[in-house]
């Protein structure tokens, strides 16, 4: 049995399960990264279950441009203006107009045709205007059309070039590349959300290849490499300093699932750490995370904790952890029996009734699904790994009487 974990690393959406940690001992003293040059998760323990969903590089686009044509007619009429609500009352004006000369028409004769084709005239109106309206527009596209469709290829040519430079950039990050990928930049003349993914994708890809090339006792010149590529690139400040943490970041997790964050390893983290000058202030979730799983290193059912709880125990029953849920419930307890939440109606989830612990570590909450919920129960918790761990131990503990074994 085990628990899952999510995280959204820098160039993946990551899951893997969590089963009882290593004893610190029992960890070689391989340094070797568990991330490979592409920031792919390298599994050195077959044992490890995970799944990676790999975010790819994609190119750049310019986004095709909008026409009137493309909007309804309907629409182009009634277009929630003030305007498009006064030809929506002359129009129910001219068909009330209309009805009411066919019912003279039919009591007195013609001279409701009078009111009938007053009505009409209402009606038309409104179309007339606005097919006017459509014309003059497409008159007016017409006119800069070929200005704009210039404008476009020109932005898609400049578009690929960028797109051919940070290619190159990928393949080898040297001056050379460097350069022709800030010259590009400068060129560009599109919104930075246009871009921006793909510059991201290239520097996350540099600092993940570069750092395997070279090591992590070059660190520094990784993030300096990083800085000149974000600078390049054109990518802001704060997208610049984000990739380096993500890529700290996905170093980290990768060695916490391959359950190989030893001492060497640890030594190993903290360079690229320093390297990349990122404090663990700076990674809170990060550095939480890697408490937690230090705490939970060598515990089983055969040494599982024990702590105070304000909640009235059952017979054979304690408590193994308890803590403070943030926004709703006030707490919630682990026992070796249940999963009880406190709140204006308390949760008793039976242990046995458990299928699924899922934690999403990006926001520090904790799913927990079992038979007899309506819907999954959903906790955001400080420690929400451990108190993951917890719930999955008490599965695993038989406190049944000796004569009952």
């Amino acid at each position: 049995m085990s628990f899952i974990v999510q995280k959204s690393l820098g160039s993946s959406f990551f899951r893997f399960a969590v089963t009882r940690r290593r004893e610190l001992r029992s960890i070689d003293d391989n340094p070797e990264l568990s991330t490979g040059p592409d920031g792919e998760f390298v599994r050195h323990r077959p044992e490890v279950f995970y799944s990676a969903d790999i975010r790819s590089i994609r190119a750049a686009e310019v986004p095709p441009a909008r026409s009137i044509t493309a909007m309804p007619f309907w629409s182009s009429m009634i277009d929630g203006t003030r305007r498009g609500w006064i030809t929506l009352g002359v129009m129910i004006a001219g068909a009330l107009f209309t009805l009411m000369g066919f019912a003279v028409v039919a009591n007195k004769g013609a001279p409701g045709w009078v009111e009938v084709i007053f009505g009409l005239i209402l009606i038309a109106i409104p179309f007339g205007i606005t097919g006017q309206k459509r014309r003059a527009i497409k008159q007016h596209e017409s006119l800069i059309r070929k200005e704009r469709e210039e404008r476009d290829a020109r932005n898609r040519e400049l578009l690929a070039t960028y797109n051919t430079s940070l290619e190159k950039l990928r393949e080898d990050p040297n001056d050379e590349a460097l350069e022709r990928v800030w010259r590009e930049n400068e060129k560009l003349d599109l919104p930075y959300s246009l871009w921006a993914d793909t510059a991201i994708g290239t520097v996350l890809h540099v600092g993940f290849s570069t750092l395997a090339r070279v090591g992590p006792e070059r660190a520094g010149e990784v993030a300096a490499l990083m800085d000149r590529a974000s600078e390049a690139a054109g990518l802001i400040n704060e997208d610049a300093v984000a990739v380096k943490r993500a890529i700290y970041s996905t170093i980290l997790w990768h060695y916490l699932a391959d359950d190989r964050l030893g001492n060497e390893q640890l030594k190993v983290a903290r360079l690229i750490q320093q390297g990349f000058g990122i404090t663990d202030q700076d990674v809170p979730n990060d550095t939480s995370a890697e408490a937690q799983f230090e705490r939970l290193r060598g515990i089983d059912h055969r040494n599982a904790p024990r702590c105070e709880t304000s909640v009235a125990l059952k017979l054979n029953e304690y408590c193994l952890y308890t803590a403070a849920v943030a926004g709703g419930p006030t707490a919630i307890h682990s026992t070796n029996k249940r999963v009880v939440v406190e709140s204006g109606k308390p949760i008793e989830i039976a242990v046995p009734a458990i299928d699924e612990i899922l934690v999403d570590a990006d926001t520090n909450h904790v799913t927990i699904r079992a038979s007899g919920l309506k819907t999954p129960l959903e906790l955001g918790a400080e420690e929400p790994i451990y108190l993951a761990a917890m719930a999955d131990l008490s599965r695993k503990l038989d406190d049944r009487p000796k004569s009952f074994t």
